[in-house]
C-alpha cells in the first residue's frame, strides 16, 4: 500500500512509523506489529519498523516516521512510499535454536546480525538472543562468525599505516579513566591511536562520556583522518563513525538488561578494533571480588583474546590487573575528566593509583611499539608525563576535536557523607558504588556522580568525609543518600 510521509519533528530514540486508525485497518496490523518500508524512488531502500497507532494526529493514507527513520531512508514530507505488513524474522529460528543450547551456523549469525541492523528484530527479541548467548554460552567458532558478521555490518576506517595501536579495558570498574592519559602519553611517543569508545553501558562512565563534557565525539572518517594527522589520536564515540552498527544496538539492549556476555564483549572488542585497522591492541583485563571476572575468568579471556589474535593476525597483548575497588577519586563523566586532568597536570591531589595504573599500560604499549625495551616502558612513560609533554598532547587532542576546557562545572547540589567510626576501609563494592553514582544522574548528568576520600586499606577517623555526592536535583540527591545507607557501598572495619 502506497502512503505519503508525513514528519512531526519526533524522536523515539530507533525507526518507529505513526499510522491512522483506518489506514491501519486498511493493512491489517496493530500497534506493535511490524512493517516494511520501502522507498520507491531508486535506488530504492528497504526497513522494517514497528508500527503505532493513532487517531485524529495524522490523516489517512498518511503515516508519520521517527527522525532516525527519516535519516535512516532520508525521507523528505509527501514522499511516497510502499508499507506491507512484515512477516517473522527467519532469525528468530536461530535464536530460539541458541537458547536451547545448539550452535548456530556462520549463516545463522550473519542473518541474526543483518536483521538486529535492518531493525527486523524488535528490541525484546535481540534481548532474547542476548539472553540467550548469556545464558547458554558460544563456542569459539561462533565468537569469530559473531565478529564477521558485527564487522561487515558498518563502516571501517581505512589507515595504511601498520603503526596503529588501541588499549581497551573490558570494564566494570568505577573510575579507572586511564585511556585519555595513555592516550596522550603514547600518542606524544609517535605512537597512533585511533580510540573509539562505547558509552557507558552498566557503568557511572564510558571514555566517551567522560570525553564529551568538554569536546566532541562524532565525527565522521574524514574527520577521524585529519584530526589522527594533526595530533596522532582521537578520543570518540564509535557509534558516530558508522562502523560496527549492530553492536551499538547490542549494546543498547544490554545497558537495559546489565549484562555483557563474554561472547559479545569479545566481539565487540575485537570488531571495533578490526573497523579501525589497529594492528597492535592492549588488553586490559581487571579482575577479583566486585570486578565483571574472577582471575579464573580473566585467564580464560586472555586464552581467547589471544586466540582471536592469532586468527585475525593481529597482536595482542593482555594484562590481568586488580579490579577490586574503584580506580581514581570521581565516578561520574566530569569527575573523572578532572582526575584525568590533575594527571596530567602533576597535581598533587591527582589520584595515584590512576597515575600508576594509567604509566603501567602506557609502559606496554611502548615496548609493543619497540619504543622502549622490556621492562623500561614504565619509566618512559613516566619521562613523558612528568615532562608535561603528555599534558600538551591531551590539550592538541580536545582542540582538534573542537572542546575546550571552560565546561567544567560540577553539579550545583552535593552531599557530604561522613564516617560513622574510625578504622580501616576494608571493601567498597565496585557495583553498589556504580549504582550510586547512576542514581544521583550518571551518565546522562555528566556533572553528577561521586568523589572517593579514600580507598581500600586506608585509616578513615570518625566523622572524616568519606564520599561527597553530586546531583543536579534535590531528589536524587535523596534517593542517593537512601541508596548509600542501605547498601552501605563503603565498609569499614
Amino acid at each position: 500500500m502506497e502512503l505519503k510521509i508525513k514528519l512531526l519533528k519526533w524522536s523515539a530514540g530507533l525507526p518507529v512509523v505513526m499510522l491512522e486508525k483506518k489506514t491501519a485497518e486498511k493493512i491489517g496490523v496493530h500497534a506493535k506489529d511490524r512493517v516494511f518500508i520501502k522507498t520507491l524512488s531508486k535506488p530504492s531502500k528497504e526497513i522494517s519498523t514497528i508500527i503505532d497507532i493513532v487517531e485524529g494526529l495524522i490523516k489517512e493514507n498518511d503515516i508519520a516516521v521517527s527522525s532516525e527513520l527519516k535519516k535512516r531512508l532520508s525521507l523528505r514530507v509527501g514522499q511516497k512510499v510502499n508499507v506491507r505488513i512484515a512477516q517473522a524474522p527467519k532469525s528468530l529460528i536461530s535464536i530460539k535454536k541458541k537458547l536451547n543450547n545448539k550452535n548456530l551456523s556462520e549463516k545463522e549469525i550473519n542473518e541474526i546480525i543483518q536483521d538486529v541492523v535492518n531493525n527486523s528484530l524488535s528490541e525484546s527479541e535481540i534481548a532474547l538472543f542476548i539472553s540467550a548467548m548469556y545464558q547458554q554460552g558460544t563456542t569459539m567458532k561462533e565468537t569469530i562468525y559473531l565478529i564477521k558478521a558485527i564487522l561487515k555490518s558498518g563502516n571501517q576506517l581505512k589507515l595504511k599505516s601498520k603503526f596503529v595501536f588501541d588499549k581497551h579495558s573490558i570494564g566494570g570498574i568505577p573510575g579507572n579513566r586511564t585511556t585519555p592519559i595513555v592516550v596522550s602519553i603514547c600518542a606524544e611517543a609517535g605512537l597512533i591511536l585511533p580510540k573509539t569508545s562505547s558509552r557507558a553501558i552498566t557503568s557511572a562512565a564510558g571514555t566517551a562520556d567522560v570525553i564529551e563534557t568538554i569536546a566532541n565525539v562524532e565525527f565522521s572518517t574524514n574527520q577521524v583522518k585529519n584530526i589522527l594527522k594533526k595530533t596522532n589520536a582521537c578520543l570518540i564515540w564509535g557509534g558516530s563513525l558508522g562502523i560496527v552498527p549492530a553492536d551499538s544496538k547490542i549494546i543498547q539492549i544490554e545497558k537495559i538488561l546489565k549484562i555483557d556476555p563474554p561472547a559479545q564483549l569479545l566481539a565487540s572488542i575485537i570488531s571495533k578494533k578490526l573497523a579501525m585497522n589497529t594492528q597492535h591492541i592492549l588488553i586490559d583485563i581487571p579482575y577479583g571480588k566486585g570486578a565483571k571476572v574472577s582471575r579464573k575468568e580473566a585467564l580464560n579471556l586472555e586464552r581467547k583474546f589471544k586466540y582471536l589474535g592469532k586468527y585475525f593476525k593481529k597482536e595482542i597483548k593482555c594484562v590481568l590487573t586488580d579490579g577490586r575497588q574503584p580506580i581514581g577519586n570521581g565516578i561520574g563523566p566530569m569527575l573523572e575528566l578532572i582526575d584525568v586532568l590533575k594527571v596530567l597536570n602533576l597535581d598533587k591531589e591527582a589520584p595515584k593509583d590512576l597515575e600508576k595504573k594509567s604509566l603501567f599500560l602506557s609502559g606496554k604499549l611502548l615496548e609493543m611499539a619497540k619504543k622502549a625495551k622490556k621492562g623500561e616502558g614504565f619509566a618512559l612513560a613516566r619521562k613523558i608525563l612528568y615532562s608535561k609533554k603528555a599534558l600538551e598532547r591531551f590539550e592538541k587532542i580536545i582542540k582538534a576535536q573542537k572542546g575546550n576546557f571552560k565546561k567544567l562545572q560540577l553539579a550545583k547540589f552535593k552531599k557530604i557523607i561522613k564516617t560513622n567510626s574510625s578504622g580501616k576501609i576494608k571493601e567498597i563494592s565496585n557495583k553498589e558504588i556504580s549504582s550510586l553514582a547512576r542514581v544521583a544522574g550518571c551518565p546522562v548528568d555528566k556533572s553528577s556522580g561521586l568523589y572517593l576520600h579514600f580507598h581500600v586499606g586506608e585509616k578513615v577517623k570518625k566523622k572524616e568525609k568519606i564520599l561527597t555526592i553530586y546531583s543536579n536535583s534535590k531528589s536524587r540527591i535523596n534517593e542517593a543518600i537512601k541508596f548509600y545507607n542501605e547498601k552501605r557501598p563503603i565498609k569499614i572495619k
